[in-house]
């Protein structure tokens, strides 16, 4: 085992690391300045991940779902009669609801725009004249109408966002074709520039139709900017009137719509994410910037009665989803997540109910929210959902109406409009009997209600969300921007994990959604995904999903799973009638050490799942056991006030981090489930080896066969000396020294750092002695210890001088240290450093080199860099202890001449030849013109 860390900050184990080295000045080290991450790796909980992940849901399983395709992004979907209708660019699509197979489709694009060209003209005549583009017809708004007759209502990005109508006939209500009609009609005595039948911006809108008094309302909220010129008459908030020719839509007022002023539209974008409608009520959610000034975004609810045809009673205010960790107040800790991302709104579970004060009765606003980057509404990847009882959406509307959280619509009004001045700011409690001196109202003061995830959707984006009951449960169907579905159950206190968890495609999971039947055992939801639409049954996915027993029966309880044989199935999927909903037996995935000392005291931790889980909460610790073999190993306990887990009056819980994994069960109850489990391993008298692990409770027992009682020795100690500073690499060979929990090594009675462990070598760092001599070396595993004679210190090493100081470029000259004590080093090492490259140069010294106590020899590295010569620094480091820093250059490498027509001269001497060379011929070392004579003295056979 290797303890370097990442980051070294110690000279000895950045050395020992390969960690780049920068020197200041010769020191001594301290014995503890290394960095002991063995200890940390200890007290970590590392082993047992792995049994984590294998007792986890498993969320890479692919399911075969009924499913369609469609050729271009789908926008929009509803439902009629049996079947399904979709919205996408340049297309309409009819599917079958039982297995959505495509019955029928209707082109509606790409259509060629020209200014000539009225809504309902086919100018595709006029496709070889200048002037015209063609345009895709992104579906803004998809809805059905039964009123007059059963149809089909579209209304497209083009044609300046009018609508055709697609009546259904009764046999036959997948024909789409049949009668098509254009609602555009000419404006004969209304006012000019005005065009009701323009319905939809291609920037985003929302339209939510309702009957009142005989009569079809559409509700309109558009985002609009500069590029729409005046004569589109595109509305922000708009109600219109079906006309009864059904041929187009009327305004009933002059009052009958809001625009953002046109100085405004480009710098402050209202992008509208929901509508809907909830008793006498029409609801529309946006996120929009704060102030006309602000950069931040927020979101807010627009209410205004369903019958206010002038919008008198509009009024709108701040929604917020928090995060905080009190409650009742806010905090300076409180998390804002300002964008919706996508809403829904249904009726709670009573069980939800309850916690968020509401009755099942209510319609509550489920909201999925984001944090926005800075400055932005572009949402990061953390998440939040809340739940807004409508009703108190209501009260805060007329209970916060004040002087002083009340303000002008100024992106409406304008700052100086005479409604920003001088008029009452009280507004009456119904909302909908709207008063002469009153007027279209903004609150400042936000509604704020607590993230029923508390933080843990911190890591995803989440972008739809819709509900449906099962017994007293909300069951929540969630859709993220990696294209993941999930269910899990909403509750505000206790914390469900998702019980349907799965990759339905690689395309957001878009926020217009479908539940069907949510009441039935055959409800699904439709989800729609980049071009694809996927049907998936509200009951679950199956059980095969869910790899530990305990979050198999911790499964809501309307998916049905039970255990049988090892895997998460349904009841008639267990032949062998061992099918059950109530016990768990326990999983041992792993067991860590895997050996123990004789003498024991090691800490053995048992990894797997499904430890002490009971649906009743009744399990009692103190009736658990761990054997190893017939031995008993004492589980590791500690006292706590309060352990509402186990119930009872049990106060005792096992000691150890993140080490209970809780959950709720089919009612709600709380469920405790152990991922691992302590004891304190006894003593033996032999070696004994693969004993059983044995984990028994009141009624149930498993084993795991992978552990040993072993007998440390060590048979080695190397080197056998060290200076007296300490510092030296101390390796300890035998057998078993990997064995327990810990391990402690001491001279002298003081600690020898650890460097790495292994079965049978232990490498420490020589701590520091005041006095040279020989000290024992006792090893300290758990509670066995083991004791070695013989390693001595010896004087601290000093360096006086080297030489040569210079070198060539190209290395390999041998550099000579020269001081006293030299010999007390075991590996002596040489560090040159070359600033001008910021390289650092580590040199050891040659097994075939020899140096005497007042003598070291190592070889110069090459180097590369800067012209030379090139000044760098060296020292020795020898053990734990640095030499002086003294001055090294490199110099260019020699450059040699052949000699001209040489003659070789023996001297009678085996080893001295003569080389004549005449005058002309230079060398380099002589004097320019003198005879040359050079004698090459061999000496092979002198000593080093």
């Amino acid at each position: 085992m290797d303890v370097c860390g990442e980051k070294s900050d110690g000279l000895a184990e950045r050395l020992a690391c390969d960690q780049p080295l920068t020197m200041k000045a010769p020191t001594v080290l301290a014995p503890g300045v290394l960095v002991l991450l063995l200890t940390l790796l200890q007290r970590s909980h590392g082993e047992c991940k792995e049994a984590l992940v294998k007792s986890e849901m498993n969320v890479n399983m692919k399911y075969q779902l009924p499913n369609f395709t469609a050729e271009t992004p789908i926008q929009n979907v509803v439902l009629h009669g049996h079947h399904i209708y979709l919205g996408a660019t340049n297309y309409i699509y009819v599917l079958s609801d039982k297995d959505l197979q495509k019955v029928s489709e209707f082109k509606t694009g790409p259509v060629l725009e020209r200014p000539d060209c009225l809504p309902c003209q086919d100018c595709s005549s006029k496709a070889n004249s200048s002037g015209g583009v063609w345009k895709d017809n992104i579906n803004v708004a998809l809805l059905v109408d039964t009123y007059y007759d059963d149809q089909l209502i579209s209304c497209g990005s083009v044609r300046r966002g009018t609508c055709q109508r697609h009546v259904l006939p009764p046999d036959n209500s997948a024909d789409i074709q049949s009668e098509v009609h254009c609602m555009f009609s000419l404006l004969v005595d209304e006012e000019s520039g005005q065009c009701p039948d323009c319905v939809v911006s291609a920037l985003g809108a929302k339209v939510l139709l309702s009957e009142k008094d005989r009569f079809i309302n559409f509700f309109v909220g558009n985002t609009i900017n500069s590029s729409y010129p005046p004569d589109y008459s595109l509305h922000s908030i708009s109600v219109r009137r079906l006309k009864e020719t059904q041929d187009g839509f009327k305004f009933l007022t002059d009052q009958s719509y809001i625009d953002v002023l046109p100085e405004f539209r480009d710098s402050y974008p209202i992008k509208y994410i929901h509508a809907f409608e909830s008793n006498h009520f029409i609801y529309f959610l946006t996120v929009q910037k704060e102030t006309l000034d602000a950069q931040t975004f927020h979101t807010r609810i627009i209410r205004f009665c369903s019958v206010d045809s002038g919008l008198h009673s509009y009024m709108e205010m701040p929604l917020e989803c928090i995060l905080t960790e009190k409650r009742r107040k806010r905090s300076a800790r409180e998390e804002v997540f300002n964008l919706l991302q996508a809403a829904y709104v249904s009726k709670p579970g009573a069980s939800l109910a309850k916690q968020i004060g509401a009755s099942p009765s209510d319609d509550i606003l489920y909201g999925v929210f984001a944090q926005s980057k800075p400055d932005s509404a572009e949402p990061m990847n953390r998440s939040a959902v809340c739940a807004f009882p409508i009703k108190y959406v209501n009260d805060f509307f007329n209970k916060i109406v004040n002087k002083n959280n009340v303000r002008c619509l100024q992106h409406f009004y304008g700052p100086n409009h005479e409604h920003c001045f001088n008029r009452t700011l009280l507004r009456n409690s119904s909302g909908c009997e709207v008063r002469s001196d009153e007027y279209r109202t903004e609150f400042t003061t936000a509604l704020q209600r607590v993230d029923l995830f508390m933080g843990r959707l911190n890591q995803v984006l989440l972008t739809s969300i819709s509900t449906f009951i099962r017994g007293d449960l909300t069951i929540a169907n969630l859709g993220t921007s990696e294209g993941r579905f999930m269910q899990v159950v909403l509750s505000r206190t206790a914390h469900f994990t998702p019980h349907v968890n799965f990759l339905l495609d690689s395309y957001p999971v878009s926020p217009e959604v479908i539940v069907e039947h949510p009441s039935n055992q055959d409800g699904y939801t439709l989800v729609v995904t980049g071009k694809k639409i996927t049907k998936i049954p509200l009951n679950g996915l199956g059980c095969g999903h869910f790899q530990s027993c305990s979050q198999c029966l911790s499964a809501p309880y309307f998916i049905q799973c039970g255990w049988c044989h090892n895997q998460c199935v349904h009841s008639d999927e267990c032949p062998s009638g061992t099918w059950t909903q109530e016990t768990c037996l326990p999983t041992v995935y792993k067991v860590s050490p895997t050996s123990a000392p004789l003498e024991g005291g090691t800490v053995l931790t048992i990894c797997g799942w499904d430890f002490g889980f009971k649906k009743n909460n009744k399990f009692d610790l103190r009736k658990t056991k761990v054997l190893l073999g017939n031995e008993s190993c004492t589980l590791t306990l500690s006292e706590s006030t309060t352990n509402t887990a186990f119930g009872g009056d049990l106060s005792v819980q096992l000691h150890m981090e993140h080490c209970v994994w809780k959950s709720e069960d089919n009612f709600g109850n709380s469920v405790t489930s152990y991922r691992w489990l302590k004891c304190t391993v006894g003593p033996a008298m032999s070696e004994h080896f693969n004993v059983s692990v044995i984990i028994s409770s009141s009624r149930e027992t498993t084993q795991y066969s992978a552990f040993s009682y072993v007998d440390p020795i060590i048979t080695s100690v190397s080197p056998r000396y060290g200076p007296q500073a300490g510092g030296t690499l101390l390796t300890l060979t035998g057998k078993y020294l990997n064995s327990g929990n810990s391990r402690h090594i001491s001279i002298g009675g003081k600690t020898c750092t650890l460097k790495s462990v292994s079965d049978s070598i232990l490498e420490c760092y020589t701590p520091a002695q005041s006095i040279s001599a020989e000290f024992p070396v006792k090893l300290k595993i758990d509670l066995a210890n083991r004791v070695v004679s013989g390693f001595s210190y010896q004087e601290d090493p000093i360096v006086y001088e080297i030489h040569p100081t210079k070198s060539f470029i190209s290395g390999g000259s041998t550099i000579t240290g020269i001081g006293k004590n030299l010999n007390s080093v075991s590996i002596p090492k040489l560090v040159i450093i070359v600033h001008e490259v910021g390289v650092n140069y580590t040199v050891g010294v040659s097994a075939s080199l020899k140096f005497r106590d007042h003598l070291l020899h190592h070889s110069f590295p090459a180097t590369a860099g800067p012209a030379t010569p090139l000044k760098t620094k060296a020292f020795f480091l020898l053990d734990g202890i640095l030499s002086k820093h003294f001055d090294l250059t490199y110099v260019h490498n020699p450059v040699f001449k052949p000699f001209e027509k040489p003659v070789m001269i023996s001297m009678g001497n085996e080893n001295v030849v003569e080389i004549k060379v005449p005058v002309e011929s230079k060398m380099r070392v002589d004097s320019p013109g003198a005879r040359t004579i050079g004698r090459v003295v061999s000496h092979m056979d002198e000593e080093n």
